[in-house]
């Protein structure tokens, strides 16, 4: 049972640790420095409780998902919602894992979508063919990933220091190293709702996962320790990253001077090198930079390290690894879930039901090959996430699952706030693609609308 609770703890952890420590999180950590921190551990406090009362109510009632709805809670259509917004992230996620990928190929990001579609068969034929070895196997990884960024990290700083000869180069890379544990970065209300909402996208609330897990849990399980583990993983995990970028914020700046001054470079390539320079430091300065562009900045780094810094081929390898194997945990355990859920729902057979979840996985993220979708998709964890995690916790409330109604509702309320503020910044942003995704989020939403009718159905 011991070696049980360890996997289980090691799944969630692999669950939870995923791209957005190295995409998004640590943007507001160097932004917003200690006081971002701080305030994160708003919504961490959030997703902690939600995920403990959402995994306790199904191992306590031993109710799959759709049942736990369906008799306890009679919310049978925020399944679908759950489920729609899973299908989105698992899209999103095998994406922008596999585009760290080029870096140890060709680095034609037009590869991108088909190395996508290769990670969910891969995942699938993880699935499929390991059987009962999942859980070691995600165990496995989890803990390579962890030691891999560790170690980039270091490599990164140590190897930065080694190489910088320009006094301004390390004048921008000491402002951000120093900003991440500063009290006096200044905060902004745009850049503290997106932060606040990264933390719950990043805990991967409103997929339903938590349910499914506490469904086949062991009675043993103390999920208490296992997410006070992952907490301290994942502020280990988005720190290393955010150091990681302030420290190839020097290197960055230095080659960008030294091309000014050589003639043999020519303008477009001192231009490029200025592009990637700028973006960096836009990342650790501007918390209101749009998050497309945010995302975009972090696969600068393998560009900004090559031919810049001692030993930049192994530092790639580790850190383009870090955030693949990050992603291809949390692949896995979307399309297990999503299997569960829709074979529930559908009463199909396991095959099925899987190739079914793949199948739109892929499809989606062969969509995001285009630049305007894939700002789409990507908006959409990120304008309602707040929102479809607050229709996660409603059958909490609604029914005798939790030993606290009034803890929930407070909760919900916060989710509620969070969740409007993400949707009004979307639509300010002014961008279609902006737009476009937050109503596609919102669009998840109409499922609640025919609630009665699913309940009269079953009957």
């Amino acid at each position: 049972m011991r070696r049980v609770n360890v996997l289980m703890a090691f799944l969630i952890a692999g669950y939870i640790l995923g791209i957005w420590n190295f995409l998004i999180l640590p943007k507001y950590y160097m932004t917003f420095g200690l006081k971002g921190f701080l305030i994160s551990l708003i919504p961490v406090l959030i997703a902690m409780f939600l995920i403990y009362s959402e995994a306790e109510s199904t191992r306590r009632t031993r109710y799959l998902i759709y049942e736990l709805f369906f008799k306890v809670a009679r919310t049978p259509a925020i399944m679908f919602t759950l489920l729609m917004f899973l299908l989105i992230l698992l899209g999103v996620t095998s994406y922008f894992s596999s585009w760290g990928l080029i870096y140890l190929f060709s680095g034609d990001t037009t590869f991108v979508p088909l190395l996508a579609v290769l990670t969910i068969i891969l995942a699938v034929l993880l699935l499929l063919l390991a059987k009962g070895r999942v859980l070691e196997f995600i165990s496995g990884v989890s803990v390579i990933f962890i030691v891999f960024t560790i170690i980039s990290t270091i490599l990164i700083r140590n190897r930065s220091l080694s190489v910088l000869t320009s006094e301004q180069a390390k004048y921008y890379m000491h402002q951000a190293v120093s900003g991440i544990t500063s009290f006096s970065q200044p905060l902004t209300l745009h850049g503290v709702i997106m932060l606040l909402t990264s933390v719950v996208v990043a805990f991967g609330l409103g997929a339903g996962v938590y349910y499914v897990i506490g469904s086949f849990a062991p009675e043993g399980l103390d999920f208490k320790r296992v997410l006070l583990g992952v907490f301290i993983l994942q502020i280990i995990l988005s720190f290393a990253a955010a150091y990681s970028m302030a420290y190839s914020l020097g290197p960055a700046f230095q080659a960008f001077e030294k091309s000014v001054h050589n003639p043999k470079i020519s303008p477009e390539e001192s231009f490029r090198l200025y592009t990637q320079f700028s973006a960096l430091r836009n990342y650790a300065t501007n918390s209101t930079v749009p998050l497309p562009q945010s995302v975009r900045v972090f696969y600068f780094i393998p560009e900004i390290l090559k031919g810049n810094v001692p030993g930049a081929n192994t530092i790639i390898f580790l850190l383009v690894l870090s955030l693949y194997f990050a992603g291809l945990t949390t692949i896995i355990v979307l399309l297990e879930m999503g299997n569960q859920m829709l074979s529930e729902v559908m009463q199909l057979s396991r095959e099925k039901s899987l190739a079914i979840v793949a199948i739109i996985g892929m499809i989606l993220a062969g969509l995001m090959t285009i630049g305007s979708a894939r700002t789409m998709f990507l908006m959409v964890p990120f304008s309602v996430g707040s929102l479809v995690a607050l229709a996660e916790a409603y059958p909490l409330f609604s029914s005798d699952l939790t030993v606290s109604r009034g803890a929930v509702a407070f909760v919900m309320g916060v989710l509620l706030i969070i969740g409007l503020g993400s949707i009004y910044y979307a639509f300010a942003s002014g961008s279609d693609s902006v737009i476009m995704g937050a109503i596609i989020g919102l669009v998840l939403f109409i499922p609640l609308a025919v609630n009665g009718m699913l309940l009269k159905s079953r009957r």
